[in-house]
């Protein structure tokens, strides 16, 4: 069985620890910088779960976020943003939103949490 494989977007400013940390646990980690790079290897690739980081703000994380499920409506995303927003946190377009600062744990958590959902979603 393969390992599953999570797509990153996001310019790794402070993050680069944690995407390392995925890579140790075990899973397969694809980096992209920009969101239409990240596109072109979600079109590509298969990918079992999509890692938004996003920070400059949750919302407009989840504006990107949208863009992303018309590309994969099937597959789950995780935000990572700074949650100092105004507006209290609803995950509309996402699975799941985690502040940046989240320790790794927190984000290995999480992603076991997600990747599941995809399974029991597609019936695979």
């Amino acid at each position: 069985m393969n390992a599953p494989t999570i797509l990153w977007i996001g310019k790794l400013l402070n993050s680069a620890p944690l995407a390392e940390g995925l890579e140790t646990a075990g899973y397969d980690v694809l980096r992209e910088s920009d969101f239409q790079e990240g596109l072109q290897t979600l079109r590509h690739s298969r990918i079992d779960l999509i890692v938004l980081e996003h920070e400059v703000s949750c919302v407009q994380g989840e504006l990107v976020a949208v863009r992303l499920r018309s590309a994969a409506p099937r597959i789950p995303v995780l935000l990572l943003c700074r949650p100092n927003d105004p507006v209290s946190q609803q995950v509309l377009f996402v699975n799941k939103i985690l502040d940046l600062s989240d320790p790794e744990e927190k984000l290995l958590s999480a992603v076991a949490e997600l990747l599941p959902w995809r399974i029991e979603q597609t019936g695979t």
